[in-house]
């Protein structure tokens, strides 16, 4: 008998499913039990077999009988169906599958390959493993390795996802019958969203070479990189537990960190932190600790993202590590309490912008100047009131002068001005790739320049609202094939006018 998934969840009872995981307890027309993904001292996770659901109402976790398989067993929506249905004696009928269903486990799919691949390969467990991510981080995070893209277009083809797959933009197609994956070669990190589902992967290559050390799925109709935020789904209720987040660069921070049993942690998508990746997680806590590389690339990312969290209703305490360190190196040498101790250690900006000016009381305007920069952010006027008050207090400093933020004007603020479609490309791929150029090798026009300069230092809220919402297809490729074309004309340009210069004489 062929079913689809939808027919699956109503032909299959979910007090039977999880009884065999878990022992139920009746309570009047529902079950309960102590919930398996957090820990639960009391009975909090419910089960309704009229609704056919199941609901923790400590962690807040929740859905079907497969979502329950998924979860308990860390493996994919789609693959807790197929085991289901064979358990039930039914066929998956991939044809009733909706479109937009269909995408999602076609992700599945291709997550499930790289896992068992991952497993199939001792040098890149053994890679893991060196790196000091634990086999637990491994199996809760779905890590997996992309070997060749034949091997990949095989298993999805012959499981009929093919064409579902090509629309992530992770599967490149080069011809008739060839093809090319985007993460072959690498480490494959999955990223879910706050639901769980799957909807993209980060790649890290595994050999010191010119590619480029990490790559993210492209955005399609699944997946924007500005919008979601790594970790979120495997760390939002440790997040709820501890009262805090703490944010960092990188996958393997995140890894390491939960290695090491510090899981209230989340990271950016590859590009710096966004707005919307800011206001996303303003909804699991009202305070973050900024956790960046202790080199001047980490504090003009940390001074980046520090906006975006203001304006998002967050309390920012930033976290200073020492010189040439990121978190991963940092936890390898002092430990996991030594971390804990800096972050319980860690004043709220507001609050070390006023030691600064204590200690450092030559760079007093300096550090003012950036006090009513980051207070400009806050959009609660009381609160702001009450930041610029605490600062008066401590450093008997004018408070009129300190609310004063008709100076502090952003570009971002400013009226949008007309950029062509290259410019548009330059500067939002010089914010998302950091490309290592030199600008004066392109042609572009000088205020152009500033802006670009402004993208390679992370400052996105320096970037008018334009350049920030740009999107286009292929836009790794568009950015390289732009920048080639504007180094051309610059050599085209020179080369002209070493010409005049040669005639005239």
């Amino acid at each position: 008998m062929s079913s689809d998934i939808e027919d699956l969840r109503r032909e299959i009872d979910i007090v039977d499913v999880i009884s065999e995981y878990l022992n139920l307890e009746r309570v009047g027309s529902n079950y309960r039990t102590n919930c398996p993904f957090h820990p639960d001292r009391t009975p909090s996770f419910y089960v309704s077999p009229s609704k056919q659901i199941f609901k923790c109402f400590g962690c807040g976790v929740g859905g079907d009988a497969i979502k329950f398989v998924s979860l308990y067993e860390n493996i994919s929506y789609f693959e807790a169906a197929l085991e289901l249905a064979k358990k039930y004696g039914k066929t998956l009928d991939l044809k009733k599958i909706s479109k937009d269903e269909r995408i999602f486990l076609a992700i599945d799919r291709a997550s499930d390959f790289y896992r068992e691949s991952l497993l199939k390969n001792e040098k890149v467990a053994e890679y893991l493993k060196d790196r000091g991510i634990d086999g637990k981080t491994v199996k809760r995070f779905g890590l997996g390795f992309a070997p060749s893209s034949e091997e990949l277009v095989r298993v999805l083809r012959q499981d009929g996802f093919l064409e579902d797959y090509l629309k992530t933009k992770n599967l490149i197609k080069l011809g008739e019958k060839a093809y090319r994956d985007l993460f072959s070669r690498r480490v494959v990190i999955p990223i879910r969203d706050p639901r769980g589902r799957i909807i993209g992967f980060g790649g890290r290559r595994l050999k010191e070479d010119n590619t480029p050390k990490y790559i993210n799925s492209p955005d399609s109709e699944v997946f924007k990189k500005g919008k979601n935020l790594f970790a979120l789904y495997e760390s939002k209720d440790y997040i709820k537990e501890d009262g805090y987040a703490i944010l960092v660069e990188g996958y393997f921070d995140v890894l390491k960190l939960f290695s090491e049993g510090i899981r209230n942690v989340v990271a950016p998508l590859g590009t710096a932190l966004t707005y919307e990746q800011a206001e996303l997680l303003s909804k699991y806590t009202k305070k973050v600790y900024i956790l960046y590389d202790g080199d001047d690339a980490g504090r003009k990312a940390m001074k980046s993202a520090i906006p975006h969290l203001l304006k998002a209703g967050l309390e920012v305490y930033p976290i200073y590590l020492p010189e040439g360190y990121d978190p991963d190196e940092f936890v390898r040498e002092f430990g996991r309490e030594s971390l804990k101790e800096l972050i319980n250690s860690s004043p709220d900006l507001f609050e070390d912008l006023v030691i600064q000016c204590k200690e450092k009381k030559e760079n007093r305007k300096k550090i003012v100047k950036e006090f009513k920069f980051f207070l400009s952010f806050i959009e609660d006027y009381s609160l702001r009131f009450e930041v610029a008050s605490k600062f008066y207090k401590d450093l008997n400093y004018s408070l009129n002068d300190l609310l004063d933020l008709q100076g502090i004007k952003k570009i971002s603020d400013r009226k949008e001005k007309d950029f062509s479609f290259k410019e548009k490309v330059i500067i939002k791929g010089l914010l998302i790739f950091k490309e290592n150029i030199n600008l004066d090798e392109i042609k572009l026009r000088e205020e152009v320049k500033d802006l670009c300069k402004k993208a390679l230092n992370g400052e996105e809220y320096e970037l008018p609202k334009e350049i920030i919402s740009f999107e286009c297809d292929n836009f790794e490729k568009v950015f390289r094939d732009t920048l080639e074309r504007l180094r051309y004309e610059k050599y085209r340009k020179t080369k002209r006018n070493k010409k005049k210069v040669f005639k005239s004489n």
